[in-house]
């Protein structure tokens, strides 16, 4: 039996993000599919800084992953206030 790997977006390029990010690309069970940031160099630089797939897309805008067929978690590593108006943007 084949397992299905979960396909994570990333939200924002906070420090955090680098963890989170480094422990899902090390588990065999997940890929990041995505990532969006307020800046497109900025979201390029971290995706090749922290080693993400070549498949991964990168984004210069938060939410744009929300609507990514390919994505089916996401990680939202800002402030409080900003995940929670971020998160909610794509209810």
């Amino acid at each position: 039996m084949t397992e299905t790997r979960i396909r994570f977006g990333i939200l924002g390029c906070a420090n955090i993000a680098r963890k989170v990010s480094r422990a899902m690309l090390l588990s065999p069970n997940t890929t990041i599919s995505a990532i969006g940031s307020r800046s497109l160099n900025k979201a390029t630089a971290f995706a090749l800084e922290n080693h993400f797939p070549d498949s991964a897309k990168v984004y210069g805008k938060l939410r744009t992953p929300y609507w990514r067929p390919d994505v089916d978690r996401f990680s939202v590593p800002l402030p409080t206030k900003s995940a929670f108006e971020v998160g909610c943007s794509g209810c």
